[in-house]
């Protein structure tokens, strides 16, 4: 059901502090963090919560929040 949904999508209009690159969001068991690919810096998400457009969120509701 969920296994073919994706691991990582482009966090659009959310760019790295460090250098400026677009940030790819990578979803894991429990949470998502978002990462630049150019340089590896990690952010949390609250971060860019005021950022989150309505494909990001969409994205965000198949990531299981509460697993215990």
């Amino acid at each position: 059901m969920f296994l073919n949904r994706k691991r990582s999508w482009d966090a659009r209009g959310m760019e790295c502090e460090k250098c400026g690159f677009d940030l790819t969001a990578y979803r894991g068991c429990q949470q998502v963090t978002l990462r630049c690919p150019k340089c590896g810096k990690s952010y949390d998400l609250g971060e860019f919560a005021s950022k989150m457009d309505d494909d990001f969120e969409e994205e965000m509701g198949f990531v299981p929040m509460d697993r215990i």
